[in-house]
């Protein structure tokens, strides 16, 4: 299986790509530096910024079942950004899919915790890690 990767956002600040192929059955988002989705407005609308990560596999492949934020290099997060993760997630939830961020650093899991986002998506330390779960 090839892994196939597809930026979703680039801007100065930070970067999203989706990543297929890596674990079958798995999606991961990555996001590297500063995830402040307010920063996306100006170039997307806002309908477009909640469906970033929407993903709809082609057809005769299986949906995706597991859904990876690989946050691990986001040293901070605004609170836009944690919401459009958090639609992502009850998307999921809705069709039976799971999501896990992994590598949050202490900015991030302090603002899991303090909007109790940590109750809601699980934490994994590795990909590896949220993969085996």
């Amino acid at each position: 299986m090839s892994t196939i990767h597809t930026e979703l956002w680039k801007s100065a600040t930070f970067t999203i790509e989706r990543i297929e192929g890596r674990a079958p059955l798995a999606l991961i988002y990555r996001v590297i530096g500063p995830f402040n989705a307010r920063d996306m407005y100006g170039s997307m609308k806002q309908v477009a910024l909640g469906n970033i990560f929407e993903f709809k596999p082609p057809s005769g492949v299986e949906t995706p079942t597991l859904h990876i934020f690989d946050i691990s290099k986001v040293p901070q997060m605004d609170s836009s950004a944690l919401g459009t993760i958090v639609s992502h997630f009850i998307s999921c939830r809705n069709k039976g899919i799971r999501v896990i961020a992994v590598g949050p650093n202490p900015n991030v899991v302090q603002l899991f915790k303090f909007t109790k986002v940590d109750t809601l998506i699980p934490t994994a330390a590795t990909i590896d890690e949220a993969l085996g779960s």
